[in-house]
């Protein structure tokens, strides 16, 4: 039994400082039994330790970080950090000012991952030599075999084929027995995939919130099921199989991908037929009850499976990173929004080519009466995951964003302007430089003063306007802080404000004070799982399987059954309605700015057809910065034609000063413009990179311990 207390002896060590979805109330020993472990409390410690170190990219996560140490690499467990959202800046979601290129999931997560998967197996070998826990551990092996199946997938969406390793590895003398091959890519997504079966068979309907149960098991079927169809349907085309030896490691056959198109069917039906999970629907407001699904975690049926934070255990970074930096006492200004990203929801003024547009018929800017009217018609679902200029958050602080302000000369009813910057994809546009501006209606640079020879257009900022130190003041001694005291932040100025004109709100607390907004006391819980997902994975299978030939599966029309769900989506979210199910359509998928092919909203996701493009498109939406797009983008194999000499874009809005009020506080009220282009900071073009990274080399230490794992291409 030595074996057995070494592997308890850490789990147990693991356990403290880290987050944890079950209570304990365990004495540490420095040396424990079996007979300490194999007991209901024992169990219940173990499973902890396991859950504690699961690989989930959330508040935790750091791309940063290699997470060396007990915990196990690869960006995990690296303590109360935060940047996460470093990662999300790759997929066009979001960008900042301190992370503008590309960055990758961090790579290398191998040895933390195994030495879970030696924590399950030891439960699922030794559980049956205890008579006395017959009645528990059919439910806590089932339990084992699912944590071990979301570490092994983890590690698949990385390297392709695994070792699959089973039973508890134990040193004889002879240390070649412990050399595993790897098995072929479909074997490896076949063998995870049945332990989710067995985990659905045996585990309970309902558990302890943060532990899974069946439905959860589904769930993550689910999702498992989906990545590896998606992989077979589309990975060969861009990435060259890699077999070795008959044994294909990096590619799944084609012909599979129907066959687990329909497991993820059958998993994400299996939960919605549980009853037990739903779409959040409780709240009238549509923008308020989306916010809901953050805000009430703990207490809404869309969760299906939660991390759990608190001060007794392991708290977070989230609300101080990520809310502006003049609604925090530490930290701020992580989380700015790409416009590429807003242009997908419905509500906004968009050209026929799906871009934001805001121009009258003339081919002047709309003028529009306050910072809040463009917002006002726009997809609740948009509303709630957005802090929206002109409203009040953090106990009365109203939002102030502006990239500038008019000089009073100019009358908004008035003085009408056309678009003074490019906007076409490619173009880099700095308010500061005379270099990029549409020289056919301002051949001077608007911004130049006077003294430079060029018209004084508009005013900003060569400060940062949170200091309050930068006001313009009009003739009746009225002032305006011309970037608003929130940004954006213009190139070439101080501050740390937004640089594309936006703050997200997902995941925030926007009830805490500025004083309590301080690094390490965010409590929020990571959903690692939600219902919305299993909805969206069931639409994307079922429109796959349409596609390819199978119309009718479980007697359900599949297009039909895909329509009924982005519906039930868009319906909870307060967006446009697919008219019919043919809107899910084989048509040639919209293409984005020059690139040749039809145009219209949604072109950035890149999809292989239309109704595919539209199922993409609200997993956008839906699943933004919650650490799914990155890992959807490299299973449909777009990452690298989607994310290609990519620059940011964002929205930068203008007010006039003449006719703008000020209230007691000082913040203004008046008529706006709204300019969209690259974004001021960030605008470089950023690349996925080659082909040959979607998937990992095999870290070459673990080549050097076992000889007979073979090595993936290009390594």
């Amino acid at each position: 039994m030595k074996k057995i207390y070494l592997i308890i002896t850490t789990v147990i060590s693991l356990m403290f400082g880290f987050s944890s979805c079950v209570d304990l109330d365990i004495t540490p020993k420095s040396v424990l039994t079996a007979e300490d472990i194999y007991n209901e409390n024992g169990i219940k410690a173990y499973m902890a330790g396991m859950y504690n170190h699961l690989p989930m990219e959330d508040y935790h996560y750091d791309v940063n970080s290699d997470g060396q140490g007990e915990g196990g690499g690869g960006g995990y467990y690296v303590g109360n950090g935060l940047s996460v959202w470093t990662y999300w800046n790759s997929t066009g979601e979001m960008v900042n000012r301190n992370n503008t290129g590309f960055v990758r999931h961090r790579t290398g997560y191998w040895n933390g991952g195994f030495k879970i998967i030696r924590q399950a197996n030891t439960l699922i070998s030794d559980l049956p030599n205890y008579p006395a826990l017959a009645a528990q551990s059919v439910a806590w092996i089932a339990e084992a075999k699912f944590i071990r199946a979301y570490v092994y997938f983890q590690l698949a969406k990385r390297y392709g084929g695994l070792p699959k390793i089973f039973e508890p590895q134990v040193l004889t003398g002879n240390e070649s027995d412990l050399w595993v091959a790897r098995e072929s890519h479909a074997a490896t997504y076949d063998f995870i995939l049945q332990d989710l079966d067995e985990a659905i068979a045996g585990m309970p309907e309902k558990s302890d919130a943060g532990r899974a149960n069946k439905y959860v098991a589904a769930a993550l079927k689910s999702r498992v099921a989906l990545h590896a169809a998606t992989t077979a349907r589309y990975g060969s085309a861009k990435f060259q199989d890699w077999e070795v030896e008959g044994v294909l490691l990096q590619g799944i056959p084609q012909a599979r991908a129907n066959d687990y198109f329909k497991q993820a069917w059958d998993a994400a039906k299996l939960v919605e037929s549980s009853g037990f999970y739903e779409l959040h629907k409780g709240n009238a407001n549509k923008a308020d009850n989306y916010a809901e699904v953050w805000e009430k975690a703990d207490a809404n049926k869309e969760s299906i499976w939660l991390r759990k934070f608190d001060f007794t255990m392991t708290v977070h970074s989230y609300n101080s990173m990520m809310c502006p930096p003049r609604m925090a006492s530490e930290g701020g200004d992580r989380f700015n929004p790409t416009l590429d990203w807003v242009e997908l929801f419905d509500g906004l003024p968009l050209n026929a080519d799906g871009h934001f547009s805001a121009f009258d018929a003339d081919g002047n800017y709309i003028v529009y009466d306050n910072c809040q009217q463009l917002w006002n018609n726009v997809e609740p679902r948009l509303y709630a995951n957005l802090l929206i200029p002109g409203n009040l958050y953090k106990g009365g602080m109203k939002l102030d964003l502006r990239a500038g302000i008019f000089d009073e000369s100019k009358d908004p009813a008035v003085d009408k302007f056309k678009k003074f910057t490019v906007d076409d994809g490619a173009a880099e546009n700095n308010l500061n430089s005379s270099s990029m501006w549409n020289k056919t209606d301002y051949p001077k640079n608007p911004y130049r003063t006077l003294a430079n020879g060029g018209e004084q257009l508009i005013i900003w900022s060569t400060q940062n306007s949170a200091d309050q130190k930068d006001p313009y003041v009009r003739s009746d001694g009225v002032k305006i802080f011309k970037n608003g005291l929130d940004g954006p932040k213009i190139n070439g100025t101080g501050g740390s404000n937004t640089i594309t004109g936006f703050f997200g709100r997902k995941h925030l607390d926007i009830t805490l004070s500025k004083g309590s907004t301080v690094h390490q006391t965010s409590t929020q819980p990571w959903i690692e799982i939600r219902y919305a997902e299993v909805v969206l994975n069931r639409a994307e299978a079922a429109i796959e399987l349409f596609q390819s030939g199978e119309t009718t599966y479980q007697g359900i029309n599949m297009q039909q059954d895909a329509f009924n769900s982005i519906n039930d989506l868009r319906n909870r979210a307060g967006a446009n309605l697919l008219a019919s199910p043919s809107d899910l359509s084989a048509d040639p998928s919209y293409t984005n700015w020059a690139a040749p092919g039809p145009k219209g909203q949604g072109s950035f996701v890149e999809a292989p057809n239309r109704g595919i493009q539209i199922v993409r498109v609200e997993r956008y939406k839906e699943l933004a910065f919650e650490s799914k797009i990155y890992w959807d983008l490299m299973r449909w194999f777009t990452f690298d034609t989607q994310i290609r000499n990519y620059r940011r874009r964002g929205l930068y809005s203008f007010m006039y000063s003449k006719g703008a009020t000020v209230d007691d506080a000082g913040y203004p009220d008046g008529k706006y413009i709204y300019d969209a282009k690259s974004t001021e900071e960030g605008s470089g073009r950023v690349n996925f990179g080659a082909v040959n990274i979607y998937y990992e080399t095999i870290p070459s230490a673990e080549l050097k311990n076992n000889p007979l794992l073979q090595k993936n291409r290009n390594q």
